[in-house]
């Protein structure tokens, strides 16, 4: 399947209309409208309402001003609805999640979700995108205002990861566990490069971190929005070194590692795991039967140095050079038999 832009379809009048208000004529959507702060809100509480809205208003340039027509929209009780058939996100914090859930009880649902038909089961429905204003929705007992559409399962993973890429909110880790369900899930790596707006080396790169690194480690750091793709990378790099494993374990148990926000957590994870330099012996000084100390000795797992103190014993260097073909004659010789 190429990559069609199937959200395209959101403004060809393509849309299935059900449980149709006749008697207000549908809900249609409302133009975005930029809260004001009253008085009475706090400013650092309503700064991350600012942010969804701001995601939200870049989500219904996505779905398009045609989708203004009544009609296209309705109204579907949150039990009716199930979740996509691949999840793309990992659980938010309950910070986000309250805020999101008091931005649409004081200003409403401004983007209608996707959803599609359930495909076996009549007279219910699978969300393509809007999981958390759904979940949001449900727990404020209100309706969902949906567009709903006939999607084959290719054409609803390639609308979810096509909207999601438009918000721009999933994180690198997000994306690649998107990725690596899809393709255990039997989706065609045409398919899942649309839906994620990847090439093969991206999409190579996006399923093979997600791969490298445990599923119950991802787990527990979360979707660590901050970290980026070459720290992930280097994560999963660190994770394949031997013992790895063992010295996570009981980081992840750790309850200063818990307490911490998700991009804490992956620095904490990032640092204990980064490698160790070996530990060299302090330097020793070789001092001669005149008193002098005349060589400082360095040791390390794969080499000695010789340090020879021209002052205090001036050519001295020089003399061992041309010994050492000697030396190492010697050498040789006598662990010849060992």
């Amino acid at each position: 399947m190429g990559r069609k832009n199937l959200l395209a379809g959101l403004e060809d009048g393509e849309l299935t209309a059900v449980n149709f208000d006749s008697a207000t004529g549908g809900d249609a959507p409302r133009r975005l409208a930029q809260p004001t702060l009253g008085s009475r809100g706090a400013v650092g509480a309503m700064s991350r309402s600012l942010e969804m809205i701001s995601a939200e208003r870049r989500a219904a340039l996505v779905l398009g001003e045609r989708i203004a027509a009544g009609q296209n929209v309705v109204e579907i009780d949150t039990v009716l609805i199930d979740p996509s058939i691949v999840t793309d996100r990992m659980k938010g914090t309950d910070q986000d999640h309250t805020s999101l859930k008091e931005l649409i009880r004081q200003h409403g649902q401004q983007v209608p979700v996707l959803l599609r038909p359930h495909p076996s089961q009549p007279g219910r429905f699978q969300v393509a995108y809007g999981h958390r204003r759904v979940r949001a929705l449900a727990e404020l007992e209100r309706p969902v205002r949906a567009v709903v559409r006939e999607l084959t399962d290719d054409e609803l993973v390639v609308a979810q990861g096509q909207e999601n890429n438009a918000r721009k909110d999933l994180s690198f880790i997000e994306r690649a566990s998107f990725a690596a369900t899809l393709e255990d899930r039997s989706f065609g790596r045409e398919t899942i490069m649309a839906a994620l707006n990847v090439d093969k080396t991206e999409l190579s790169r996006l399923i093979s971190v997600s791969r490298a690194i445990p599923r119950e480690i991802v787990e527990a750091i979360g979707p660590a929005p901050k970290a980026g793709r070459r720290r992930w990378m280097e994560l999963a790099d660190r994770l394949g070194t031997r013992g790895a494993d063992k010295a996570a374990a009981p980081i992840l148990d750790d309850d200063k590692f818990r307490s911490r926000d998700s991009d804490e957590r992956f620095g904490f994870l990032f640092a204990a795991l980064a490698p160790r330099r070996p530990k060299t012996a302090r330097p020793t000084v070789w001092t001669g039967d005149d008193g002098k100390k005349v060589v400082r000795i360095e040791r390390s797992p794969d080499r000695t140095t010789l340090v020879v103190d021209d002052k205090t014993a001036p050519a001295f260097g020089e003399f061992v050079i041309d010994r050492l073909p000697e030396l190492y004659r010697a050498f040789r010789e006598e662990h010849r038999d060992g």
